[in-house]
């Protein structure tokens, strides 16, 4: 089966990479330090925003804000130096992750308080510890200040919209959340496939989407449901002589109109 595309455009994204064959990645302080290290210098070369993560023994989550079309030079520089860094000093060879990390892209900003949740939970999930204040090794530390924030994570969302101590509190003073990360997502019905088609079959002429147009606002219209149908933008700005950046911008622009807030890849 062939691997689906990356959506790697500029944006929020969440990150989850497990190490092989469900192995520990993480031993001691010094290995979950050095991932945060390795982290905040990707984020300065790439630069992007860290604004949650939590590091479990043997895979981790990451909500990265990138400005560019890079996420995935970025986490390849994290999992390379992290898997360089882990084999030379445990002395392996060999893998280091489960294949290539898994990833969303994430269209709508108002969906992060529930994926923050659900990284920042993972410890009490996995019976890592009793409380979260007593994990050391997510970000939930550095909200509830107790932590100072590594570097990456200064200017995270969450210290953007919640400037007191005990508006943090509350904001993570609910039941922990029991629902795996993809029926969370399936429960919002917010999920599209990044291909738009599950079949890619064309249902009509490329000719019959754009009958009778009368306005712009109809065209681009038409333009977002002949996507829909399977056409390329390219095929698409061929056929009505105008450029392909129009089509995209038109593209993203209704996809967010008709709700695929957050895009599973």
């Amino acid at each position: 089966m062939p691997r689906k595309p990356r959506v790697d455009v500029a944006g929020y994204h969440l990150v989850i990479n497990k190490g092989v064959a469900n192995r520990k990645i993480f031993y001691e302080d010094s290995d979950y330090e050095k991932f945060l290290e390795i982290t905040c210098t990707s984020a300065k070369l790439y630069d992007f925003v860290l604004h949650s993560y939590s590091l479990l023994y043997d895979h981790y989550h990451l909500l990265v804000e990138t400005k560019e079309k890079n996420i995935s030079l970025a986490i390849r520089y994290i999992n390379s130096n992290y898997a360089i860094y882990f084999n030379k000093k445990y002395n392996r060879v060999g893998h280091l992750w489960q294949g290539r990390y898994h990833s969303w892209y994430i269209l709508n900003k108002s969906y992060l308080d529930m994926l923050i949740l659900h990284i920042e939970q993972h410890p009490l999930k996995y019976n890592l510890c009793k409380k979260l204040e007593d994990y050391k090794y997510s970000s939930y530390r550095s909200f509830l200040g107790i932590d100072n924030p590594i570097e990456c994570l200064k200017h995270s969302y969450m210290f953007e919209k919640y400037q007191k101590i005990d508006e943090v509190e509350s904001f993570f003073d609910v039941p922990i959340l029991d629902k795996s990360l993809n029926e969370i997502i399936d429960e919002l019905q917010k999920v599209v496939s990044y291909k738009k088609s599950i079949n890619n079959k064309k249902h009509k002429k490329l000719q019959e989407h754009f009958d009778a147009i009368l306005s712009k606002k109809e065209r681009n219209q038409k333009i977002y449901e002949a996507y829909i149908d399977g056409y390329t933008q390219k095929q698409i700005a061929t056929f009505l002589n105008i450029s392909q950046a129009t089509i995209s911008n038109t593209i993203k622009k209704l996809l967010q109109e008709n709700k695929p807030e957050i895009i599973c890849i």
